[in-house]
């Protein structure tokens, strides 16, 4: 996600405050916030759901304190979605 001019760090924080609100939430595996010490105002998410059901239900509520209009309001255009298939790795639920 690449956030307005200047508002990299703000995108970050708000969205680790999505990941807080996640922690619990039904089908969530993964949900990592990531950062690029070459672009400041990109900030890349990693997640993993259990099905597509349970993500669409975490982004239909609020997502802890922060609803998704607070993470749209600070991007300076659409998020670029990227849908993979997860075969494994570290830290990965086994299937």
């Amino acid at each position: 996600m690449v956030a307005q001019p200047g508002q990299g760090p703000a995108l970050a924080d708000t969205l680790l405050r999505v990941a807080d609100g996640l922690r619990d939430a039904p089908g969530c595996e993964l949900y990592i916030v990531n950062t690029s010490p070459d672009e400041a105002d990109t900030v890349w998410v990693t997640e993993v759901w259990a099905d597509e059901a349970a993500s669409d239900r975490a982004l239909s509520g609020e997502l802890g304190e922060v609803g998704i209009g607070d993470v749209l309001g600070l991007l300076a255009g659409p998020p670029e979605l990227v849908d993979l298939t997860p075969l494994g790795g570290a830290g990965l639920p086994r299937q």
